[in-house]
């Protein structure tokens, strides 16, 4: 659904190509939950795992290769590891950044609702941000791409609008409901050397292209209390729709800064 203003440019942002010799990796660290609270200017079926809200407590750095797991009293936690990846066979989508077409980055994670409350986990990004209807064959791993404080950043999470920009409906993410006590397991992607992947000038979003010398990285997922305000989706295995909002105070849960592996 096109927002209602003018010169409105769709889909992410692709800048040129950084040029390779970043990112020869090997298995990355094993990571876990830090608040990171709204990005400025800012799938799984839910199984057995074991506070009141997604709020998170910061971790310490990990070093690549280095392994940790940290429990979030009151909230969640999320633990994620970093590896080389590849296309994948039968992934939806030839062309276009988060979309595994090419060798690149693969996070796997593991998020659990350690509260009292279910939580609504937007883990399910469409590439195109602004419809208001998920679509069916929405890719899975796709994550935005972008560098913050220095940092490589792989978030599922929204955006707000753009200053002036209106849309005829709200747009939609996708994202699992998480049960206290359960946990969901998911993968995000991209491109290597990473290349910077946000939502279009309809939304506020960083600009900076990617530092081809960026050291770390990190996996941000965005996590709220409004479980009761999603609804069952056409792409179905539990997936739901969402209005698509910034993340709010520590709505945004974020691993701790690791250092990326190279050859």
């Amino acid at each position: 659904m096109k927002p209602l203003t003018h010169h409105v440019l769709r889909g992410p942002l692709h800048p040129a190509r950084r040029p390779r010799g970043l990112l020869a990796l090997a298995v990355g660290a094993v990571l876990v939950t830090s608040a990171c609270g709204q990005a400025t200017p800012s799938p799984g079926a839910a199984t057995p795992a074991g506070g009141d809200g997604p709020s998170a407590t910061a971790g310490s750095t990990v070093d690549a290769g280095a392994g940790a797991e940290t429990a979030t009293p009151g909230g969640v936690r999320l633990e994620a590891t970093m590896a080389p990846g590849g296309p994948e066979v039968g992934a939806t989508g030839a062309t276009g950044a988060g979309i595994a077409a090419s060798p690149g980055l693969v996070v796997d994670y593991t998020l659990t609702n350690t509260g009292t409350k279910p939580v609504l986990a937007y883990d399910v990004v469409p590439a195109d941000l602004g419809s208001a209807t998920l679509a069916p064959d929405v890719d899975a791993k796709h994550a935005w791409v972008y560098e913050e404080s220095g940092v490589l950043r792989l978030s599922k999470q929204g955006f707000a609008p753009g200053p002036n920009v209106r849309f005829a409906a709200a747009p939609v993410m996708g994202g699992h409901t998480v049960a206290p006590g359960a946990s969901i397991t998911g993968k995000a992607y991209a491109v290597s050397p990473p290349t910077l992947d946000v939502p279009g000038d309809s939304f506020e979003a960083p600009r900076t292209p990617v530092d081809p010398a960026v050291k770390q990285w990190q996996f941000c997922v965005q996590v709220s209390d409004r479980a009761g305000q999603s609804r069952p989706s056409a792409v179905g295995g539990g997936v739901v729709e969402a209005a698509s909002t910034a993340p709010q105070g520590d709505e945004l849960v974020c691993t701790p800064p690791s250092t990326i592996p190279v050859a």
